[in-house]
């Protein structure tokens, strides 16, 4: 083998019971490269990195860490090799200090005393070296998800990592801890550090990435110099085809006024009017931390302590509650699906009539027969890809989990449809048919909102777009004004005809 490689995959497969979740997996990594392993949602990205940190046994194949056969049974067995694994819901635990949670089984201590002091000392360099300046005494929950993210980092080096696996690294941080997080990459570059880049969001792989591995069904694909691909190429080499039509025409035919909102204002937000009509896409852009999701849950009464007026079909309605939402024909999927959208325990079914079936009910008793008609209805129109009705929610993966989430909602045939970031973590092609289903939706007549901090994304399926700052509405585009360079102007709080 090459003295570069410091990692290599051969022939690997991975069964779990009849099903192959990998098959036949064999490429390297080079030393100091940023390698970016990117598929759709099911393609074996997380098997193959649960194989490699000893999570999962392999069932056939090999693994070489420096040109030599690895044994890896166990999380320690990884870690004695030099792997480390960041995951995007971070194994932390939030009710012990920084230093406490880098420490974990490697404590200092002297005749049987643990050496409180001398540990803090130890990691001190160690979360300078990541750009951390925060007291190693600070409780681990106090810290951000970017913060937990760099303590992981130091708590790798302190390990002498060799191979550091970043799993969707970005998908909770704002822009300005994005770029932090690159900047401290190249510098584990510099050290000859090996990155494996695990991310959907292609311009980040185009940014930051070396090399671009590509999984697809369980089996390997290729491995590609990320100059010598475009990214139109590598997104038909994930998904197996080619997707001229990422985005549909945004050519929507404008009907009626649907519903209104004027002078909302609370503790985040502040005088906030806008218009939404009938098969019509707004959008709201604006930077993490403008306010754009809390205008989504102030409309929907999911944050009750609010003024203003909101009216729908001409009429005031009073929205203090998501039952008054719902009354009102009004659905909302929020960011947080995991937390939020889904009851990860219960069914695919029980998730998309989770809302329908209490609407449905008669005198107290839902209709079951009902539930499995409009089920299996959803499932075959939004295109879901699961085993079954009463398959966990959980085991889907993100972008029919989303799926699930929408179904749900359309399940009431609602008026008023709020997005929030509709796409986080989901595939390109997931996005796609999310897209198309948006696209759907306003051609139908439904009124959608969607927020996103995705810039193309908001551009590309937005009729209209409000531009958030500091909790306000600092500008409107229509038409040929949606440009980023607007949206970016109007973020930043700068006037629209000082960015022409």
């Amino acid at each position: 083998m090459a003295d570069d490689i410091v990692l290599r995959f051969e022939h690997v497969k991975k069964q779990f019971g009849p099903v192959k979740a990998l098959d036949n997996i064999s490429f390297d990594v080079r030393k100091g490269e940023v390698h970016c392993l990117v598929g759709e949602n099911g393609a074996g990205k997380s098997t193959l990195m649960k194989i490699l940190s000893g999570a999962y046994d392999i069932t056939e194949g090999k693994i070489y860490i420096d040109g030599k056969k690895a044994e890896i049974h166990n999380p320690s067995d990884a870690s004695t090799l030099g792997i480390t694994v960041v995951y995007q819901e971070m194994n932390t635990v939030d009710k012990i200090s920084v230093v406490d949670n880098i420490m974990l089984g490697m404590e200092k201590s002297r005749w049987g005393f643990h050496l409180a002091k001398e540990d803090a000392r130890f990691v001190r360099p160690y979360l300078e070296r990541v750009g951390l300046e925060v007291n190693p005494h600070t409780l681990m929950g106090n810290l951000s998800i970017a913060q937990k993210q760099m303590v992981m980092l130091a708590k790798a080096l302190i390990q002498n990592a060799k191979v550091i696996v970043l799993d969707e690294p970005t998908a909770m941080l704002n822009e300005k801890e994005v770029c932090i997080l690159f900047e401290i990459i190249e510098s584990l570059k510099g050290d000859d550090i090996t990155i494996i880049y695990i991310s959907h969001r292609m311009e980040e792989i185009y940014e930051i990435g070396d090399r671009i591995s590509v999984l697809k069904d369980g089996t390997y694909v290729g491995t590609f110099d990320k100059k010598e691909i475009t990214m139109d190429q590598l997104i038909v080499k994930m998904v197996g085809r080619e997707l001229k039509d990422v985005y549909p025409d945004k050519r929507h035919s404008q009907g009626q006024k649907l519903f209104e909102v004027r002078n909302l204002s609370n503790s985040h937000v502040s005088d906030i009017s806008f218009t939404l009509y009938q098969g019509e896409v707004l959008g709201i852009a604006g930077l993490v931390g403008a306010g754009r999701s809390e205008v989504l849950r102030a409309v929907f009464g999911a944050d009750s302590k609010w003024s203003g007026e909101i009216f729908l079909d001409g009429k005031k309605v009073v929205i203090r509650s998501p039952k008054d939402a719902i009354r009102h024909g009004i659905g909302f999927v929020p960011e947080e699906r995991k937390t939020q959208g889904i009851v990860g325990c219960l069914s695919v079914k029980d998730n998309l009539t989770m809302i329908y079936s209490q609407i449905k009910a008669k005198m107290g008793f839902l209709q079951k027969k009902d539930e499995d008609t409009i089920t299996k209805y959803y499932i075959e129109k939004l295109n879901i890809k699961t085993a079954g009705t009463l398959q966990m929610v959980r085991n889907l993966s993100g972008g029919n989990a989303q799926k699930v989430v929408v179904a749900k909602w359309l399940s009431i045939s609602p008026a008023v449809l709020l997005l929030d970031e509709p796409t986080q973590g989901i595939d390109v092609g997931a996005k796609a048919e999310i897209y198309q289903l948006i696209d759907q939706l306003v051609r139908e007549g439904i009124g959608v909102i969607v927020v996103s901090s995705d810039l193309m994304e908001i551009i590309n399926l937005s009729d209209r777009i409000l531009v958030m700052k500091d909790g306000k509405i600092s500008g409107e585009l229509t038409g040929e004004t949606i440009t980023e360079d607007q949206v970016m102007m109007y973020a930043m709080g700068v006037e629209a005809n000082e960015a022409s």
